[in-house]
């Protein structure tokens, strides 16, 4: 991935969405997001349905936070650091816990709704079992969406979610190398990408998002630029 694309599509995506100020606000009240204390996972769920979950309903938040709660009672104690990042971390010899911690995650209850005369479960699902991991180890795990993984040929599950994880790695070096040819620290990127978040595999989702979800190819831009002399 060129650093140059990467700054377009980030910088399609803060003027697409709202969805940077909604994790700032998150994870300026909450740093360090603990699932065993309600409030927090009420925050946590209020930020879900802004980033797009709607399988968290008001009507079954009581639902979803006893799954939530549940899941991280049983699967804190096995929660990679907080200071590891996805750059330089070994995604191989931690996929069987990733896997696991996703699985569990993404079956766990998120609501019931009806369906003649029968309640039918609905799932945190992937999508909301990436954002949940994401939040909790926001340098080392990124949110996904539907589209996404999709449009990547990986499945909606722990397997796949470790298959993006690889690919964000792989994007996340390449950039560095970038950087590094340019006389650049590292850990300059997010200032030049004009990003107030410190989560370095989200922008990469970001990219995805701009050029997946929602169909802009930054490549496309730069050579309609470089045409019209601009």
């Amino acid at each position: 991935m060129k650093l140059a694309h990467l700054r377009t599509a980030c910088y399609l995506y803060n003027q697409f969405s709202d969805y940077d100020a909604k994790y700032l606000s998150l994870s300026t009240k909450y740093p360090n997001l603990q699932l065993n204390d309600k409030d927090q996972v009420i925050a946590l769920i209020e930020w879900l349905r802004s980033w797009g979950c709607r399988q968290f309903k008001k009507t079954a938040e009581k639902a979803s936070m006893n799954s939530i709660m549940k899941w991280y009672e049983i699967n804190e104690s096995k929660l990679p650091s907080s200071n590891d990042c996805l750059i330089d971390y070994d995604l191989s010899a931690n996929k069987k816990t990733i896997i696991d911690l996703f699985n569990d995650l993404s079956n766990r209850r998120a609501a019931t709704k009806e369906r003649g005369d029968q309640g039918i479960d609905v799932r945190i699902g992937p999508v909301g079992a990436a954002k949940t991991l994401f939040v909790l180890r926001s340098n080392l795990f990124s949110p996904w969406d539907t589209p996404i993984y999709k449009k990547l040929n990986l499945e909606g599950d722990g397997s796949g979610y470790i298959g993006y994880l690889s690919i964000i790695q792989k994007e996340l070096k390449e950039v560095r190398a970038e950087l590094s040819k340019s006389g650049i620290e590292w850990n300059a990127l997010l200032e030049i990408l004009d990003k107030r978040h410190k989560a370095y595999p989200k922008v990469i989702d970001e990219y995805f998002w701009i050029t997946i979800t929602r169909r802009c190819d930054p490549a496309v831009i730069e050579n309609f630029f470089k045409l019209n002399g601009r």
